[in-house]
C-alpha cells in the first residue's frame, strides 16, 4: 500500500472513531495496539462531611455502602488518611492546591474567596491536569459550596474558575423538599423559602424523609450529569471531577433509605465516665449537650439513621457512576479516586459533626482503584494533600513546584511501605500530628492531648501528663513545631 493511500486510510478510520459512540470507540481502542503514552483518565468522587467510620467496608456493621464497597474490591484501601483541617472550606482548598491550609491561606470557610488570589499562577490539582491536554470538568461541590445555601441558590460558591473547562452546578430544594420533616435539635431556624443563607439548616441535624425516588436531589442531579458527561467526553483523556453532598445537613434522602435504619436498633459508640476530664476546653466541639441531645439516647440514634440513610443514598449515586464507568468500557484506562473532605463525629465522646481534631473527625476515607489494581488495604499514612502528586505521578505528568504533599504510589505498589513518619492536621486553635502510634494534638493555650493509638485507638486516656510518658511527648512537642516550620518554609 502506498504510503499517501496509508495516510488517507488512517485519516478516514480517525474519522470514524471520532464519530462513533464512546463505547465502539473503546472497542477499536482495545482491539488494536494502544500507544505507549496513551492518557489515563481520572474519576474523582468526594463525600461532604462522610466519616470513615460509616463505611461497611471501613467495618460498619449497620450502614449500607454497596457500591463504595464493591470499589474498595478493586482497589487500594487506606485505612490512615487524615484531613489537613476538619471543616470544607480549607480541606478542599488543601487538596485542590496540595498545600497546607496556612501555606495556601485559606483556614475558614470564609476565607475561600481568597483561593484563586492566593494561588496565583500556581496550577492546582485539575488546573494541572488541563495544561497537559485533559478535559476537567467540575460537577457540583468540588470547591467549598455553602450547603444548602448554594445548593438551593444553584451557583458555584468561591470557585476555581481556571481549575475547568467546563462547570456544572446543581439546584435542588434540600430542607425544602415536600415530605416529612423532623428537627432533633435545638438550633433556631428560619423558614424564608425566598432567601439561601443564614437559615441555619447547614449545622441542624433537620431531617427530610423525600417520598419520591430523589430525581430532584443534588446528588441524583450530579450523577446524572457525571454520567452524561462521560459519555460525551470518553474518546478524550479527563478529569472528571463529581463532588456530593450528602451526608451534609440537612439529612435529606428518599424515603426508602430511611426505611433501612430503624432509630431504635441503632448502636451508638462506646462512651465512658468522665470522658472529658483530660479533653482541654479548647479541644470540645458542637456536643450532646449544647445541641439539645444531651441524655436523648432515643433522639441520637434518630440522628444515627438519619445519617446512615443519606450515606447509603449518596453510595447508590456512586454506583450509578460506576456503572456507566464499566459500561462505557472505561474502566481499563480510568483512575477512579473516592474520599471525602474531613471525617465526623457521630456522638464520639458525645461529640458531633465535625470541628474536632480527634480521630472520628480527622480521618477520611480514601479509596484509591487503577485500571490494573487489585483489592487490597494499607495503613501507610496517608493526607489530602498526597492526592495532587499521586494522581499527577499517575497519569505521567510532572511534579510541581510547590508541593506539599507526598506521591502515594508507592504504596499503591506495596501497600507495607510507609509514604509519611507523621501527617498533619490543623484547626485555628490547635494542631494534631499522627504518627504511626502517637496522637499529639496542641491547642494555642497551651493545652495538649497525647493518645496511643496502638493499646487506645478511640483516645479515651490521655497521657500528656503522665511521667512515664515524658520522652514520647518531648519528642511529639520537637516534631511538630519542624512541621510547623517546615509549613512556614513552604514545601520541602
Amino acid at each position: 500500500m502506498g504510503m499517501k493511500r496509508a495516510e488517507t486510510v488512517v485519516r478516514a478510520v480517525n474519522a470514524v472513531i471520532a464519530g462513533v459512540s464512546c463505547l465502539v470507540c473503546h472497542f477499536l481502542i482495545a482491539e488494536h495496539s494502544v500507544a505507549a503514552d496513551e492518557k489515563r483518565n481520572v474519576l474523582f468522587i468526594i463525600s461532604d462531611d462522610l466519616t470513615a467510620e460509616a463505611l461497611s467496608c471501613y467495618g460498619n456493621k449497620q450502614c449500607q455502602t454497596p457500591n463504595i464497597d464493591r470499589l474498595a474490591q478493586r482497589g487500594m484501601r487506606f485505612t490512615r488518611t487524615y484531613c489537613q483541617f476538619p471543616v470544607c472550606g480549607p480541606s478542599r482548598a488543601a487538596l485542590m492546591s496540595g498545600m497546607y491550609p496556612q501555606a495556601i491561606g485559606v483556614s475558614s470557610n470564609g476565607a475561600s474567596e481568597r483561593f484563586t488570589k492566593n494561588l496565583g499562577d500556581r496550577p492546582s490539582l485539575t488546573q494541572h491536569f488541563r495544561r497537559h491536554g485533559y478535559y476537567s470538568a467540575r460537577v457540583s461541590k468540588i470547591y467549598h459550596m455553602r450547603v444548602p445555601g448554594d445548593i438551593t441558590a444553584g451557583v458555584d460558591g468561591p470557585d476555581h474558575a481556571a481549575s475547568w473547562s467546563e462547570r456544572f452546578n446543581c439546584q435542588a430544594p434540600e430542607w425544602m423538599t415536600k415530605g416529612e420533616h423532623k428537627h432533633l435539635t435545638n438550633e433556631k431556624l428560619k423558614k424564608d423559602p425566598d432567601q439561601h443563607y443564614g437559615l441555619g439548616f447547614g449545622g441542624a441535624f433537620y431531617v427530610v424523609r423525600d417520598p419520591t425516588d430523589g430525581a430532584a436531589q443534588a446528588d441524583t442531579q450530579a450523577a446524572t450529569k457525571a454520567i452524561e458527561l462521560l459519555e460525551k467526553h470518553c474518546d478524550k483523556p479527563f478529569f472528571l471531577a463529581v463532588g456530593l453532598v450528602r451526608p451534609h445537613l440537612p439529612l435529606v434522602a428518599p424515603t426508602t433509605y430511611f426505611d433501612s435504619y430503624a432509630s431504635p436498633e441503632m448502636s451508638l459508640p462506646t462512651r465512658i465516665d468522665d470522658d472529658w476530664n483530660d479533653i482541654p476546653r479548647l479541644g470540645i466541639p458542637k456536643n450532646s449537650a449544647g445541641i439539645g441531645l444531651g441524655g436523648r439516647i432515643g433522639r441520637q440514634r434518630e440522628v444515627l439513621a438519619a445519617y446512615y440513610a443519606c450515606v447509603s443514598f449518596m453510595d447508590a449515586q456512586v454506583g450509578r457512576v460506576l456503572s456507566a464507568l464499566d459500561r462505557l468500557g472505561l474502566r481499563d484506562n480510568t483512575i477512579v479516586v473516592f474520599t471525602s473532605d474531613h471525617g465526623y463525629h457521630l456522638g464520639e465522646h458525645d461529640f458531633w459533626q465535625k470541628m474536632s481534631l480527634h480521630e472520628e473527625s480527622t480521618r477520611i476515607p480514601l479509596i484509591i482503584a487503577a485500571p490494573d489494581g487489585k483489592p487490597q488495604v494499607t495503613a501507610s499514612l496517608a493526607q489530602q494533600i498526597d492526592l495532587y502528586p499521586t494522581l499527577a505521578e499517575m497519569c505521567g505528568l510532572p511534579e510541581v513546584p510547590h508541593w506539599q504533599g507526598r506521591s502515594l504510589v508507592a504504596a499503591l505498589n506495596n501497600p507495607r511501605h510507609q509514604v509519611h513518619e507523621s501527617v498533619y492536621c490543623y484547626k485555628g486553635n490547635g494542631h494534631l500530628l499522627r504518627t504511626d502510634r502517637w496522637a499529639y494534638l496542641a491547642y494555642k493555650d497551651g493545652t495538649t492531648e497525647l493518645y496511643d493509638m496502638q493499646t487506645d485507638p478511640r483516645q479515651f486516656e490521655s497521657l500528656s501528663d503522665d511521667p512515664r510518658h515524658a520522652e514520647v511527648f518531648g519528642r511529639m512537642q520537637k516534631q511538630l513545631q519542624a512541621k510547623l516550620d517546615q509549613i512556614g518554609k513552604g514545601p520541602s
